[in-house]
């Protein structure tokens, strides 16, 4: 099991969650910040999410029966519907009601190619030698 990063909001959020949920709230958090480790994991929009590089980069809010996932690039989803079919796909997030339903792998997938698009829309502007 990792150990997340030290914070009192996300242990608070999660034992303020649903208990039906709390176990997969604890596991997207942990895949998030196994993706992500050099992401900040913060509490600021009263939801535990990353951010890097000063942006947003991805949270995850619980719900009475389900997870929302947020992040900003919805070009990354569309590719994913297919492959994560007990997902639902909303405005800028998805939602899971069962993350035992999921393909892990797959999400972990999502989850990294959410941060390769943020990343690369997010980089410093290259600096040209004369």
């Amino acid at each position: 099991m990792l150990t997340l990063a030290s914070s009192n909001f996300v242990s608070r959020y999660i034992q303020q969650a649903s208990p039906a949920i709390r176990e997969d709230l604890l596991e997207i958090i942990q895949m998030m910040e196994l993706i992500a480790p050099e992401a900040e994991l913060v509490g600021g929009l009263g939801i535990p999410y990353f951010q890097q590089n000063a942006g947003w980069l991805y949270g995850v809010a619980a719900r009475e029966d389900h997870l929302c996932v947020y992040f900003s690039d919805l070009s990354v989803l569309y590719p994913f519907a297919e492959r994560l079919p007990h997902v639902q796909f909303g405005d800028n997030c998805f939602i899971i009601h069962r993350l035992d339903e999921i393909n892990l792998n797959v999400l972990a997938e999502l989850f990294g190619q959410i941060k390769v698009h943020f990343l690369l829309n997010h980089r410093e502007p290259s600096v040209l030698i004369q």
